[in-house]
């Protein structure tokens, strides 16, 4: 039995190849080395065993004696781990993560070190080009000055806080950030609810724009310019909102003395001059750039110094000239326009566009206007320039943020319904077809487990730059969240238009992705609704291609398939179970069975096992994988899960002696933080003494939140409740959750018993997990056990706790005792 587990951990270990993992002698000196340790360093086990590890560092460690250091803290701590460099046989160095474990026999003597080194260079050079990017990002934001921006939660309470909006209200972030953004108002508009209602547009509309009061922390009005844009997740959930406020306070001032000044001008001819003077001195100092010209000559009559600054000259440069004159060409011909256009129209004309200015490419956001003077002969066209730059640049980063993936740069689920919208309507003016594709990564979430979130979203992000390459410039391609993709192709003539394109989509994924150092294959499932003349709405569309997508997956994966009305026949009847099994819950049409457990004696029932039935009305008994699978996806599944422990509790409780009840629970129940208070409440209730509980668990609930997961096992154990591992050995690592956790038993899952007569590898998988149970002094049940043969058999090899139809099939509670 040992030779077998130490073949399985020598090949184990021999198969690593991103890890280097070795042995070194209580001296330092190498005694082996795996392909992960050559790959990694360079050296084959012939140049480096017998060597001592410090050629791995470099020549100032071995003169500080760091390698000497590091074995002696493993000695004494039984461990030592860090991230340094460390230098190949090339001479190249790269930065490592190290681990070294102190090894001892029974007795305690030292017999070594394990070791182990990966690669992490380019890990460590992604996580610092990610927080550069990050702190870029931040310091231009920071930056601004001139704005206040922003961000609220959903409830509109401040999150951040930027310079600009520091300078704008005169709060620090500690002050503000927590409180809700209606502080900024007056009383009187706080209460007639202005700023839920402002909020509320935004949500609506995705924009809320205005002009308006505001106030500062010492209490003094601001004019203020206000946007606020509503911010979504992947899912289109409202996550908060996006604030940009610009202090307006001085521009509006300047234009209501430029109109008191010009009524008091008009009223008052004796104080014209007087006034005139005033109202040069205004002009001159307005924040916006002011050019009056002549409406007939077209000569410029008055210029500000904001419009010097913008157009790079001195009074002298542009007075008595046309624009075209004295301006670059670009910035004449638009004001040339904007003139022109003033003459024409009644009324302000507006216009934006991007030019080229002396101080580089600006946005300029002009109005022109006729003012008309004492007589038909003096009339003069006023125009008024803004350097919009900052705020449009401003505008667009949170325009991108509030429609595309943060993580690919693709669309996201809003943007994505707004195209899809616009194609299903075009497309159906045109008498065109519009497909709609979705998308699913086939062993994406065992790359993310195995490698983690960092490898799994650069996998993503390449896995988004081979889509759009074989889409057409007017198809939209947009990540619906996780490994989820979407695809509107519109203006199609042909159903297989839609199938070219799908094949195309699962062969560009097909090559591998090489990923920080690792080659990884995935594979690609379709589902593809089209649009017809009786189906028209996106929701619709998006939720058949769904359905052929989930058909896809079922098929065998890494193909496509098309949504049929038989699809549509299979959602009806799950919607049925759903309907049906809410029912069940309320009318009580569940109940509890009970399959005994026993000891290798054969001659006492230890526990029982409580598995559900559903008795329907009309179509008779139902099993659970009829109907679990649909109250896992309907949510349905925490009621029944606490159905199943308050049921099991209150009919152990009743048992004469102190058997066991084991209860089944699902990985989505650990989704509910409730949990640990529903067992908590359960055992309570009846009055069942906690050790008499056991809940089963399966490796799934360890791949998904792990920490969180282990946290909530913890609180279980600490109740004082027994964890089982089931079906252990089906799924992925199982060895290393044996290391995350104490079990208090593990369950053989039963197809390993059912081939181990006939299959060589399941009999090896039976003695390696009994044998490691007992090292790790962990209870075995082997479960499914149909036989005398499989049960003497189990017995020989070291199990000792036996479930199955041999020993008796699941009953009601009050038929147990008839079968023992």
């Amino acid at each position: 039995m040992k030779e077998n587990s130490d073949v399985m951990y020598r090949l184990l270990v021999q198969s690593v190849a991103d890890y280097a993992i070795y042995m070194l002698t209580p001296e330092g000196t190498v005694a082996n080395w795996n392909p992960g340790a050559q790959r990694a360093k360079g050296y084959q086990p012939e140049e480096i065993v017998g060597k001592h590890f410090g050629c791995f560092y470099s020549p100032q460690d071995r003169l500080n004696k760091r390698p000497e250091h590091n074995l002696k803290t493993a000695c004494r701590t039984g461990r030592f781990e860090e991230q340094n460099w460390r230098y190949r046989k090339d001479g190249s160095a790269f930065w490592a993560h190290v681990v070294i474990d102190a090894v001892h026999d029974d007795n305690g003597k030292l017999l070594g070190y394990a070791k182990i080194t990966r690669d992490c260079t380019e890990q460590r050079r992604m996580q610092r080009e990610k927080h550069e990017r990050e702190q870029t990002f931040r310091v231009l934001v920071e930056g601004v000055k001139d704005y206040a921006i922003y961000m609220l939660d959903p409830h509109g309470k401040v999150v951040n806080w930027n310079t600009g909006a520091r300078r704008a209200k005169g709060y620090t972030a500690e002050e503000i950030v927590g409180k809700h953004f209606s502080c900024f108002y007056s009383a009187q508009d706080r209460l007639v609810q202005l700023p839920e209602t402002n909020l509320a547009i935004a949500s609506t509309t995705g924009r809320f724009e205005d002009y308006g009061w505001r106030y500062r922390k010492d209490g003094s009005a601001f004019w203020a310019h206000v946007v606020i844009d509503a911010i979504h997740n992947d899912r289109g959930e409202l996550i908060g909102f996006a604030k940009i406020t610009r202090d307006c306070t001085e521009l509006r001032e300047y234009e209501q003395q430029i109109l008191l000044s010009k009524d008091l001008a008009e009223q008052n001819s004796e104080k014209m001059a007087s006034l005139s003077k005033f109202l040069d001195t205004i002009i001159a100092n307005i924040p916006s750039c002011v050019i009056v010209e002549d409406v007939v000559s077209r000569e410029i009559l008055l210029i500000n110094n904001k419009a010097e600054q913008l157009l790079g000259g001195t009074q002298r440069d542009f007075i008595g000239k046309r624009a075209p004159e004295c301006m670059t060409a670009e910035m004449g011909e638009y004001f040339m326009q904007l003139s022109d256009s003033a003459q024409r129209k009644e009324g302000m004309q507006r216009n934006e566009r991007l030019l080229v200015t002396p101080g580089g490419e600006r946005i300029i956001n002009a109005s022109a206007s006729i003012i008309r003077g004492n007589d038909e002969h003096h009339n003069y066209v006023l125009l008024i320039a803004d350097d919009v730059t900052d705020q449009r640049a401003a505008d667009a980063r949170i325009h991108h943020m509030a429609h595309h993936d943060n993580l690919t740069s693709l669309p996201n689920r809003a943007l994505f319904s707004q195209r899809l919208t616009q194609a299903l309507r075009e497309d159906r003016d045109a008498r065109r077809k519009t497909a709609t594709l979705g998308l699913d990564l086939d062993n994406f979430k065992n790359v993310n487990d195995a490698l983690g979130h960092q490898v799994g979203d650069e996998l993503l992000r390449s896995v988004a730059v081979r889509l759009r390459t074989v889409l057409r410039d007017h198809d939209t391609l947009a990540r619906s969240g996780g490994d989820e993709f979407s695809i509107v192709l519109p203006g199609l003539s042909h159903q297989q238009e839609a199938e070219v394109v799908a094949s195309r989509l699962i062969e560009t994924i097909r090559p591998p992705f090489s990923v920080d150092g690792h080659n990884l294959s995935v594979g690609l499932s379709i589902g593809i609704a089209m649009a017809d003349s009786g189906m028209t709405t996106p929701d619709e569309l998006l939720r058949r291609a769904d359905m052929a997508l989930y058909e896809a997956k079922r098929n065998g994966r890494n193909r496509f398939e098309y949504f049929t009305d038989a699809m549509g026949d299979m959602a009806q009847k799950r919607r049925i179970i759903e309907r049906d099994l809410r029912d069940a819950i309320t009318c009580r049409q569940l109940k509890l069975y009970y399959q005994p457990i026993t000891n290798n004696l054969h001659r006492e029932i230890i526990g029982y096992e409580a598995l559900m039935r559903w008795h329907h009305p009309e179509k008779g008994l139902i099993m659970p994988l009829e109907f679990i699978p649909i109250a896992e996806e309907t949510g349905l599944i925490h009621s029944l899960g606490a159905f199943a422990l308050y049921e099991a509790c209150r009919e152990a409780a009743s048992w004469a002696g102190d058997q066991s009840v084991a209860v089944n629970l699902s990985p989505l129940q650990f989704k509910n933080s409730a949990l640990v208070s529903v067992v908590e409440a359960a055992l309570k209730d009846s009055g069942l003494a906690p050790h008499r509980l056991e809940v089963e668990i399966t490796e799934s609930v360890l791949l998904d939140n792990t920490l969180v997961n282990i946290h909530i096992l913890k609180n279980l154990k600490a109740l004082g409740v027994r964890i089982a591992l089931d079906d252990f050995g089906t799924g992925y690592s199982s060895l290393s959750y044996l290391r995350s956790f104490p079990f208090d038993k593990i369950k053989i899952d039963r197809s390993f018993i059912n081939d181990m007569h006939d299959s060589r590898e399941a009999m090896a998988i039976i003695r390696a997990i009994t044998g490691m149970s007992r090292s790790l002094d962990i209870q075995i049940t082997a479960e499914g056990v149909e036989s005398n043969e499989q049960f003497e058999q189990l017995k020989a090899e070291g199990c000792t706790l036996f479930q199955g139809y041999f020993f008796g099939r699941p009953q009601p509670s009050e038929s147990r005792l008839q079968q023992f």
